[in-house]
């Protein structure tokens, strides 16, 4: 079992222009005792994917598709008591 796996995540910004498409996509594993760097742009949603696996989006930010699981845990849809020991303690 793959430590972290991200599978097809959409995250998104609400705005009163309209919806803002951070990240778009994207899927990727984490083995156990692996190392894994994300690279891009400036602006091609590097920090968004990150802030999206711990919850940790601005308010007008939606995890909107996908699903993160860390050592097989879902974590899109968990509630904040669930995350916050997954925060510091895990990720």
């Amino acid at each position: 079992m793959a430590l972290l796996e991200v599978s097809h995540l959409q995250t998104s910004f609400f705005t009163d222009a309209g919806e803002v498409k951070a990240v778009n996509d994207i899927s990727f594993t984490l083995d156990r005792g692996k190392v894994l760097g994300i690279v891009g742009e400036s602006g091609s949603g590097k920090s968004v994917t990150a802030y999206s696996i711990m919850q940790i989006l601005a308010g007008t930010g939606k995890i909107i598709g996908g699903s993160v699981k860390l050592d097989g845990q879902e974590l899109v849809g968990a509630d904040e008591k669930v995350m916050k020991t997954v925060r510091g303690n895990k990720i």
